[in-house]
């Protein structure tokens, strides 16, 4: 697996943690994922498979940026969740695919919808990676500063196998906030 840096304040080292994504997991990205598409030329109903490799990259740059997360909703039952273990003394980390240029506005949402958490961890600019080795990467960058995640929630269920496959002590969930709905996979 690559080496990906993160930076941990010393302080969570050595704690409990539970790592949580954001996009289709605390926050349902479906309306600012179905505005995306239209607006590169695509078709919501037969999804990126079907889109020309330019257009796809449009919805993409459409996507991670800042222009509709407006239309973003708050999972309200997943956000309880992790409000609830940040009160009973876990380390929340929130782990997303977002690039690190959106995180002004990322901030400012997870304030809107009043989601606790200690650390956020957003992809670097330049990194082009899939979440499913994305994300474990960076998994492994938190296990190996000393944080002991005992859980993982996530809605891209590549990501989930990886997480699973490579963390077998970590308890995966998998979320669709789209659907308000959170189960144990693994």
């Amino acid at each position: 697996m690559n080496k990906i840096q993160v930076r941990i304040p010393s302080r969570y080292v050595d704690r409990v943690a539970i790592v949580y994504d954001i996009d289709n997991t605390l926050l349902d990205v479906s309306e600012r994922l179905v505005r995306s598409m239209i607006e590169a030329g695509g078709d919501p109903i037969h999804g990126l498979s079907k889109m020309p490799l330019d257009r796809r990259r449009r919805f993409w740059s459409i996507f991670l940026s800042n222009k509709y997360i407006h239309l973003d909703k708050p999972d309200l039952k997943a956000i309880e969740d992790v409000n609830k273990k940040y009160d009973s003394g876990y380390i929340i980390i929130l782990l997303t695919g977002r690039p690190e240029y959106m995180r002004k506005d990322t901030i400012r949402q997870l304030e809107r919808y009043a989601v606790k958490y200690h650390i956020l961890i957003m992809r670097p600019n330049n990194n082009r990676d899939p979440d499913y080795i994305y994300k474990p990467m960076v998994m492994e960058a938190l296990i190996q500063k000393g944080i002991n995640v005992v859980e993982y929630h996530e809605d891209d269920i590549k990501t989930i196998e990886k997480i699973s496959k490579l963390f077998p002590t970590i308890k995966v969930y998998r979320h669709d906030a789209s659907k308000s709905n959170i189960s144990k996979l693994f």
